[in-house]
């Protein structure tokens, strides 16, 4: 059996997929694309049925057609799921992707979501958000300030060596696949909206916690410069049951730049549930 997945697209979502068994549904963030999760999903592919989609907007995907943010992805999602036959699975989210896989689940309780990892991300209204960041209310002067951040190579090579730490893993040449011209404007766009408005933005995410209800593993690297651990620990108590693991000397992208460990401990997740 060849360890390459194959990508496959449906209704204008691209996707990697392989494997056979029981479900796993795997989610990136921003920047990033279904290459995020491929180091991991190819380490579960003996055991599980892996499904690697790329946001709309971003990777090989198409646009999206209107709603652009959780929603819009969650619906984009469902309508893989749906075409794909799947009412069953695991979700596996990094970054962005978590909000859109708590998204999905609570739009759409009809699907059995058998287990959940939440992998550095935001899911709080009350995220601090430094004084820089704050122009994201300001009309123009927001989108002109995330385009030089998060909209161009030069800014997200800047991001890259800040945010990952493990660089021999997670290389510049690897990161930059992510880097579409499509999945850039989409990273500036969401980057921005995420911190216009954080209480209209994640109000109903941080809401659903106390009631996810799954098997949930959270995942953390110990010198994410966006989001401490202190993130991770309160992502963990608000969710009942949850356990957490950080790994240490690791940066944001933790799929990236720790993919033995993390399928390791997404298989104990999977295999508990």
């Amino acid at each position: 059996m060849s360890d390459r997945l194959q990508r496959r697209s449906e209704g204008g979502t691209s996707y990697l997929t392989g494997g056979e068994g029981p479900i796993v549904v795997f989610l990136h963030g921003i920047p990033g694309s279904a290459l995020t999760w491929e180091p991991v999903a190819t380490r579960l592919r003996s055991q599980y049925r892996v499904v690697l989609p790329d946001l709309r907007g971003f990777g090989h995907s198409e646009p999206p057609v209107g709603d652009y943010y959780m929603e819009g992805q969650a619906r984009a999602v469902r309508d893989l799921l749906d075409a794909l036959g799947i009412e069953e699975f695991s979700f596996v989210t990094h970054d962005f992707g978590g909000p859109v896989g708590l998204t999905t689940m609570r739009l759409f309780p009809e699907l059995t979501v058998r287990g959940l990892v939440l992998s550095n991300t935001n899911v709080f209204t009350d995220t601090y958000v430094p004084p820089p960041l704050r122009v994201a209310k300001v009309p123009l002067l927001g989108t002109l300030c995330f385009g030089l951040i998060v909209g161009n190579r030069f800014g997200l090579r800047l991001l890259y060596r800040a945010a990952v730490v493990e660089k021999g893993t997670a290389t510049w040449l690897r990161f930059q696949r992510h880097l579409t011209p499509s999945g850039m404007a989409m990273t500036r766009r969401i980057f921005q909206r995420s911190l216009t408005d954080l209480e209209a933005n994640y109000g109903e995410v941080e809401r659903m916690l106390p009631e996810v209800g799954v098997p949930t593993l959270v995942v953390w690297g110990d010198d994410d410069p966006f989001f401490s651990t202190d993130v991770a620990e309160r992502t963990r108590a608000a969710i009942p049951g949850a356990d957490l693991v950080v790994y240490d000397r690791t940066g944001h992208f933790v799929p990236e730049e720790r993919p033995a460990e993390v399928a390791s401990d997404v298989l104990a997740l999977l295999r508990s549930g």
